[in-house]
């Protein structure tokens, strides 16, 4: 399993590189909003709908401040579709959801690149064929073969150059994959009771994979 200290690797990936994000919650939203922001190809697959895991407790009040909900991109984004006035802050999990998370995957940055109803099943490592203007002594990382169920109970697959996983705590996919896995990445698996604190720690996880896959250190969007 992909631990929280494996989440770097000295391997970089140019935009407009392939990335996979498993799980459609805060944190892979969020993942996938910084890829886009930086040029990268994201595709996110949810095996339910978005926030999913957040409907058990939807009628619960927000176990955080209304105005810590989003990130700075997120509300951009947002921004960018719906005036200022009409970006109202949630009182609810429910609100959260259908007010700020499901309008995110609606923005021009995601739109057409959520799916919903996409059980992620496998993941396994395709070899690349080397170019042949790179030296036959360069390592080239496996890309991943994503396969998944659709809405139609269908198998299908795709092919990514990297792979976030934002699932959770729990990880109910076959890797077909080697420890330390170049490009493979997982956010958020040491849920904390304290929401804020869980947000802000997938930040900075978030914030370490692009500066890994980006090749600079100093990278922060969130600044």
């Amino acid at each position: 399993m992909v631990g929280e200290e494996e989440n770097s690797n000295s391997y970089t990936l140019d935009p407009p590189g392939k990335i996979a994000v498993i799980g459609a919650g805060p944190l892979g939203i969020e993942a996938a909003l910084y890829g886009r922001y930086l040029g990268y190809d994201v595709t996110i697959y949810e095996a339910h709908e978005v926030g999913f895991n957040l409907t058990s407790c939807s009628t619960e009040d927000l176990p955080l401040l209304p105005d810590r909900t989003l990130s700075n991109l997120a509300v951009q984004a947002l921004l960018t579709q719906q005036e200022l006035a009409s970006l109202t802050f949630p009182v609810s999990i429910n609100q959260w959801v259908c007010d700020h998370l499901k309008p995110l995957t609606e923005t021009d940055l995601l739109a057409g690149r959520v799916f919903t109803g996409c059980n992620v099943k496998r993941i396994d490592l395709v070899p690349v064929e080397p170019d042949q203007n790179v030296s036959h002594s360069e390592v080239i990382p496996a890309d991943f073969r994503i396969t998944y169920t659709n809405t139609n109970n269908e198998i299908c697959d795709e092919i990514f150059e990297a792979t976030i996983l934002a699932v959770g705590k729990e990880l109910n996919i076959e890797l077909q994959l080697p420890p330390n896995t170049p490009y493979l990445f997982r956010i958020g698996a040491v849920p904390s009771d304290d929401w804020e604190n869980s947000l802000v720690a997938g930040y900075r996880e978030i914030t370490r994979i692009f500066a890994d896959l980006g090749g600079r250190p100093d990278l922060d969007l969130y600044r």
